[in-house]
């Protein structure tokens, strides 16, 4: 056994080191052993080990490392313009391993025939055609939208697989499991600080000035984690995303103008000497067959962690429906992200071509590799440009899980793009999935910053729910930079704070700024925004206020103006197309209401509301309990088609341990 090994050894040295003596020191071996006489002649079982004995050297010295490479999924890789699929059916191996691999082919091939005449196949398209001219590793330019292959020599790997663990099971509005297999991983999420806004005072601070905000995705994405039994961190929880995630019975606007406005004044049902006011928008609805043209980008996030099935599967399925319902009017051009970027539909009219073109773009896309997202925010955006609708909808629609860990990742580089790109007119709409490395904060920012939305996807139900019904409302905005300013009065009020819009908040000499970015509202959506208030003459919290100056004071002592106004809304919008904006002003008065008379939508709100005030550890919220919050939103299910209020009651009932 020990000459096997020796031997083994020496012919595997003799081959790394010259590979031009293979064929003749084989020879020479097998000389050696069929030569006569007791010193040349090994013994009859020692030639019957050594096929085995070279091809166990083989598998345990690089054949082990190509099988596993083998069985790992396809990735993406991209070349310039060109997109392609590639497959690990045959990697780059180190190269001591390629040499190993020869080795074996050339001691265990049979021997070789005569070589017959063959007649080339003709190619099957003119991609075919291109890929067989192509030298190795360069760009094929092609509009098919169809991903083609490319040998595995010609295209270097832009990452590797680690397939991705399954998410804990998911379930929808009406309480269906969708089927997984393992528990999620351990999450790695990226959320942005936020810092609840303060009790103030209306004689110091007597303006609350803040962008209206239409995301919904902190509120799936919260309901993600209960449902997967996750430690909720506080920063995750946007109130205001929580309550608008809803839909409320507003007024719509009469004529044409572009929202109605509403107010509410009622008790407080956590702190009932307290007052709650609502503020309230409701935007115009747009018929289907009125609203303008649509030039959309999809920009697809084809990266390894996409690959499990509540991301990319889940994506491709939403999406194959949204095209369904799109019509002549649209074009939809898609764009692909792992390593590099790249094409694989050009804009593309909808007809029932179109259709099918991209359908079949979707279900060529696979997962793999790392995530330049930067360049393919860039590409997209690029697209959209250069097939711009005018007069119509301009509009970037990005799906990832936010992992953009190549390329512009810098969250600041990011924002100056998109709101380079949205003062040029192509807005951007994002689409989160997934579980384990979230990142929320980019997402989030760059769509504060983008004229766009935020959602996030966390099952099959919720897919289809924005995809068909919220996504499509974003595509016709009705009114930009809509601001909205409370002016208290400190006759009635003693002190306030806005509940949630952490990030929203502008400087009070914003609002009559029209070169400050703010929210947009699309056709058909609600915006509700809540103030505590402590009327005066009610003890109230501290308001930050300081000990008297001791070298100045006042120049006369202040006094409220007369008045039975609680308080004064004003907002100020521009039309879609213009840059200057219009201001609205309605004076707020009145006895507050009890707030178990003021209806089914403000009970609803208030219960979100407080739901995400303890989701964050408020102080305001720590005397009420799971079961208040219950108690409040009970009566509103009576409102409550799609059962969506009936599901925050079970997500309650959860983190209240029933």
């Amino acid at each position: 056994m020990k000459h096997e090994d020796e031997l083994i050894d020496a012919l595997l040295k003799e081959q790394a080191r010259n590979r031009q003596a293979d064929e003749a020191l084989l020879a020479d071996i097998e000389k050696a052993i069929d030569a006569g006489g007791t010193t040349a002649r090994a013994p009859s079982k020692w030639r019957a080990a050594l096929p085995l004995s070279v091809a166990a050297a083989i598998a345990l010295g690089g054949g082990w490392w190509y099988q596993q490479q083998r069985k790992e999924a396809p990735i993406l890789a991209y070349h310039a313009d060109a997109t392609v699929e590639k497959s690990l059916e045959a990697p780059p191996l180190a190269a001591e391993s390629r040499k190993v691999e020869q080795a074996e082919r050339r001691m265990f091939a049979p021997p070789a025939a005569p070589a017959a005449p063959v007649t080339p196949a003709e190619p099957t398209s003119d991609m075919d055609s291109l890929l067989e001219a192509a030298p190795a590793g360069e760009a094929i330019a092609s509009n098919e939208p169809n991903l083609r292959l490319k040998r595995a020599e010609e295209v270097p790997l832009v990452g590797q697989i680690t397939p991705a663990p399954r998410p804990a099971p998911l379930r929808g509005a009406g309480g269906g499991a969708l089927p997984m297999e393992q528990a999620p991983p351990p999450a790695r999420e990226n959320y942005g600080p936020l810092v609840d806004q303060p009790w103030k005072s209306p004689w110091r601070d007597p303006l609350s000035t803040f962008s209206v905000d239409v995301d919904t995705a902190s509120y799936t994405n919260i309901r993600r984690m209960i449902r997967e039994g996750r430690e909720i961190q506080p920063d995750a929880v946007r109130i205001e995303e929580l309550i608008n995630y809803f839909d409320y019975a507003y007024t719509p606007p009469t004529g044409e103008n572009a929202f109605a406005a509403h107010t509410l004044l009622a008790t407080c049902p956590w702190q009932p000497r307290h007052l709650l006011a609502r503020v309230a928008i409701k935007g115009r609805e747009i018929d289907n067959k009125a609203r303008p043209a649509s030039n959309l980008v999809f920009l697809i996030d084809v990266s390894g962690s996409m690959q499990s099935p509540d991301k990319l599967p889940m994506l491709k399925q939403a999406m194959r429906t949204l095209v369904e319902s799109l019509d002549e009017r649209d074009h939809v051009g898609i764009v692909v992200y792992a390593g590099s970027e790249g094409v694989v539909l050009d804009p593309t009219r909808l007809d029932e071509r179109g259709k099918s073109a991209a359908i079949a773009a979707l279900e060529k896309l696979e997962a793999g590799g790392s995530t330049n997202g930067g360049a393919g925010l860039m590409r997209a955006y690029q697209m959209a440009m250069a097939h711009k609708a005018d007069g119509g909808v301009n509009r970037v629609i990005l799906a990832t899980d936010g992992d953009f860990n190549v390329g512009t990742t810098g969250q600041g580089q990011l924002v100056d793009l998109v709101k380079e790109r949205a003062a040029q007119g192509v807005s951007l709409s994002v689409v989160g999935f997934g579980t384990g490395n979230l990142n929320d904060a980019m997402l989030e920012a760059i769509t504060n910053d983008g004229n766009g939305n935020y959602f996030y996807i966390d099952d099959n139900d919720e897919a289809e729910r924005i995809f068909m019904k919220k996504l499509t409302g974003t595509l016709v905005t009705i009114a930009k930079d809509v601001k909205i300013q409370i002016e208290f009065n400190p006759g009635k009020v003693k002190a306030y704070r806005l509940i949630g819009y952490s990030n929203r908040v502008l400087r009070d000499e914003d609002f009559n700024n029209d070169k400050v970015d703010a929210g947009d509202i699309g056709a058909g959506h609600t915006v509700t925004a809540f103030y505590e208030i402590v009327p005066v003459g009610v003890e109230g919290p501290a308001t930050g206020d300081v000990d008297p100056l001791r070298y100045q004071r006042p120049a006369d002592a202040p006094e409220a103006v007369a008045s039975d106004d609680w308080f004064t809304l004003k907002l100020r919008y521009k039309h879609p197309e213009g840059d200057i904006s219009k201001l609205i002003e309605a004076p707020v008065e009145g006895e507050p209401q009890r707030w178990e008379e003021a209806g089914g939508d403000f009970r609803m709100a208030t219960a979100v509301a407080l739901f995400g005030m303890k989701l964050r550890q408020q102080e305001e919220a720590t005397e009420s309990s799971w079961d208040r919050v219950i108690e409040i939103a009970r009566p509103a299910l009576a409102e409550d088609p799609e059962e969506r209020r009936a599901e925050f009651i079970e997500l309650v009932k959860v983190l209240a341990g029933r």
